[in-house]
């Protein structure tokens, strides 16, 4: 019983971690942008796994 909350906990603790570590990546990223490189919006992510997806698709 005590293992297995012991291991929850851990889990859950590395869990939060990764969040956390996600979220200041993100934010640092606001800040500090890299002027060289472009801007670009989802919409061209998107569109370019859609025009793959199709050509996988049709081979």
């Amino acid at each position: 019983m005590e293992m297995s909350l012991l291991i929850i906990a851990a889990l859950l603790y590395l869990g939060l971690a990764l969040v956390f570590i996600l979220v200041v990546d993100n934010l640092v990223g606001l800040v500090f942008r890299d002027p060289r490189a472009p801007v670009q919006l989802v919409s061209v992510y998107i569109g370019r796994a859609f025009a793959a997806s199709q050509k996988l698709y049709r081979k």
